[in-house]
């Protein structure tokens, strides 16, 4: 049973076994799993004029697909499809992913309900397994 704990207090604060899982106490007495935890992709990016990613994690490139409408690629695979995401932008009213692959994720953006729209400053994160 190889483990590595550290104990604050004698009281465990973190965990870590062979396999590389690593928890730790969080608020209070709760524990998190710190791979389930974090965030496995995310991006800053602008589809005005072009596609430019400003800011970015485990994103690689932008395709366009057309007015509002993007693939945006993974560096890293995600295990499955299942995974949970996020997503908006600045003057964007409606900003939501569809057509979720392991190698990418789709994000539409709209100015109001019915009409799409590029934009300087949209976002996203992903949570989930990587492959």
């Amino acid at each position: 049973n190889d483990q590595i704990l550290l104990k604050v207090a004698n009281a465990t604060k973190l965990t870590m076994n062979s396999t590389g899982q690593v928890t730790i106490i969080g608020e209070g007495t709760a524990t998190t799993n710190l791979q389930q935890g974090l965030v496995k992709a995310w991006a800053d990016f602008s589809t005005s004029g072009g596609n430019t990613l400003n800011g970015s994690f485990n994103v690689g490139s932008i395709t366009d697909i057309g007015t509002g409408d993007v693939y945006l690629n993974f560096t890293n695979n995600m295990n499955d499809a299942h995974y949970s995401g996020w997503a908006g932008g600045a003057a964007i009213s409606l900003a939501y992913f569809d057509d979720q692959a392991t190698n990418r994720q789709r994000h539409r953006a709209y100015s109001d309900l019915s009409t799409s729209a590029d934009g300087s400053h949209r976002y996203f994160g992903v949570a989930g397994d990587l492959a």
